[in-house]
């Protein structure tokens, strides 16, 4: 069970990984003074979004054993 819990928590800091980044890109280019259009800025979120239900997802699927190699799991807990 704590090796559930721990790949579950892996997953969620790839997740604040993906945003942090996304939210760095979009400061940078705000402080360089490059307007971002709103249509861009919408689908770059669902993109974001997308990428991290596909984090979540992969681990739901490797917790369940549905799919090999247990992706967010240290290898002491293998």
């Amino acid at each position: 069970m704590g090796a559930i819990l721990i790949g579950f928590l892996y997953a969620l800091l790839y997740c604040a990984i993906v945003i942090l980044v996304a939210f760095a890109f979009v400061w940078a280019l705000r402080f360089l003074g490059i307007a971002i259009d709103g249509d861009v800025y919408k689908w770059g979120k669902v993109v974001v979004g997308l990428i991290c239900v596909i984090i979540l997802v992969t681990w739901l699927l490797s917790a369940l054993g549905l799919v090999g190699g247990g992706f967010y799991q240290p290898r002491f807990l293998r």
